[in-house]
């Protein structure tokens, strides 16, 4: 009796964090995105929330302009940066199921102004698939961005070292072996997607991707229209950077709304009206391809997405920064629940760690309790049928029997049924408990806490059953 209370004690103890989610986050960014902004001088910040496969709420946080402290809001347009990697992926993916291109075929196949070569490596090794996964063992990690009004240098230059100082982009390790990411095998999807349709890399993008999902904000080249409607990003000093501008579109120029990127990375799972995954623009299957870990990656890398396990649980995330702005992505595949945070900010990285944490104390790890809750209730539940036979057996056979009234055992029982009563009704009867939590809790914890109220009646139920001394029962089966 002591240790089955014991048990629950335990159990009710583990679906205390519980009562929590998408709200329960939303409140805790309320009450201390103040503090963090502060605490990581970030002027401000906004983020947008996926529940259920489609975009729930955006909420902006923090100034827009630190001179005038007028408040940031939601709508405006921010950087990305290389979470649009994952857009020039669902591009490049539309060219495989039109038939254009093959997602293993030799790079070199479909470029017009660009060969790839090497004396060390075979260039044919270095495949669409192996860009997309960082495996084709390119080098160039990243690409410095240009200041307003300064001359880009074309695709061809930035492959051949003509992007600042951030050398040319060539065959260093052998293709398919390892990971290492790669800036510069982006600059090379850009290039097949251009030569291959023959038109703008924008201009694809947004006709074959972003327009059909509804996301009408999404350009990639900053105009003074779209300056006037965007954030004002600063550096680590808090300084204004301007809007500066990368020579390659499909590297992390994208600039849109928080809630028009959430909108695109809610489309790699199901909607809430079972809206299918890629939501018409791309297969189903061609989307669970690209979240699928590539040959080489330690299971970290898919197609475009960066990939993540909690607790055993698939992710998909994808981070970005350029001078003056900084975004992240998460998205949990089983749950289909997921954050787009962006930040005008070069400090932000701090921050998006934080905001990380926090999501998965309130959302991610509750849903997974919520799972392992199920399993409890039903081990509860079979070992509960299981020990009612083994009772029953027991009085059939005469092992245990009915017992005599005693004080000392009513003071023994009384208590714990008093508990139990007082327990369940806080949990299910508001008009008798005024503070009852009923609707607070999920649905998981309702069926845990019903299974164990049946325990708690059946353990004292049984102890108005003891077991009969074995004398006494020799005595019975001699007297027959």
């Amino acid at each position: 009796m002591i240790r089955t209370l014991h048990c629950i004690v335990a159990l009710f103890g583990l679906v205390l964090p519980l009562r929590a989610g998408q709200a329960e986050f939303a409140q805790q960014l309320q009450r201390k995105m103040p503090r963090l902004l502060a605490r990581y001088n970030v002027p401000g910040a906004e983020i947008a929330y996926i529940h259920n496969g489609e975009v729930a709420w955006s909420r902006a946080y923090g100034t827009l302009n630190v001179q005038t402290n007028e408040p940031l809001r939601p709508g405006l347009l921010f950087n990305f940066g290389s979470c649009g990697k994952v857009l020039t992926a669902w591009g490049i993916m539309r060219l495989v199921e039109q038939g254009k291109i093959d997602l293993d075929g030799p790079a070199n196949r479909y470029l017009k102004r660009y060969r790839i070569q090497s004396s060390q490596f075979d260039a044919k090794a270095v495949t669409i698939r192996r860009l997309l996964s960082h495996t084709a063992g390119l080098t160039v990690h990243g690409f410095g961005d240009y200041g307003e009004g300064e001359r880009l240098p074309s695709l061809v230059d930035m492959l051949n070292g003509g992007n600042q100082s951030d050398g040319r982009v060539y065959i260093n390790w052998q293709p398919g072996t390892q990971f290492h990411y790669s800036g510069g095998g982006f600059v090379i999807l850009q290039m097949i997607i251009e030569d291959v349709t023959g038109e703008s890399f924008a201009d694809f993008i947004q006709r074959e991707v972003t327009n059909p999902l509804g996301m009408t904000s999404l350009h990639w080249v900053w105009t003074p229209e779209l300056i006037r409607k965007a954030a004002i990003p600063y550096d680590n000093d808090n300084r204004p950077v301007g809007y500066r501008q990368l020579a390659s579109q499909a590297v992390g120029s994208e600039v849109g709304t928080v809630s028009d990127f959430a909108r695109f990375i809610a489309a790699a799972v199901e909607g809430p009206q079972r809206e299918p995954v890629g939501r018409g623009v791309l297969r189903p299957e061609t989307v669970q391809q690209m979240l699928q870990a590539q040959p080489n990656t330690n299971g970290t890398q898919g197609l475009g997405y960066g990939l993540l396990s909690v607790l055993g649980e698939p992710m998909a995330a994808h981070g970005g920064f350029n001078p003056g702005w900084s975004a992240v992505f998460y998205l949990d595949l089983l749950h289909r629940e997921g954050l787009v945070f962006a930040s005008s900010s070069s400090n932000a990285s701090p921050l998006e760690g934080a905001i990380e944490v926090l999501w998965l104390q309130t959302v991610v790890s509750p849903l997974l309790v919520g799972r392992a809750l199920m399993w409890v209730s039903a081990f509860l539940g079979i070992a509960l049928a299981l020990s009612m036979l083994w009772i029953g057996f027991q009085v059939g056979s005469g092992q245990r029997t009915k017992a005599s009234f005693k004080l000392r055992r009513l003071f023994v029982v009384l208590p714990w049924a008093v508990l139990a009563l007082m327990w369940g009704c806080v949990f299910y009867s508001s008009l008798l408990i005024p503070f009852s939590s009923a609707g607070a809790w999920p649905a998981q914890v309702h069926i845990v806490m019903a299974m164990l109220l049946v325990w708690v009646g059946f353990s004292l139920f049984v102890t108005l059953l003891p077991r009969t001394n074995l004398r006494v029962r020799r005595a019975r089966s001699g007297a027959r």
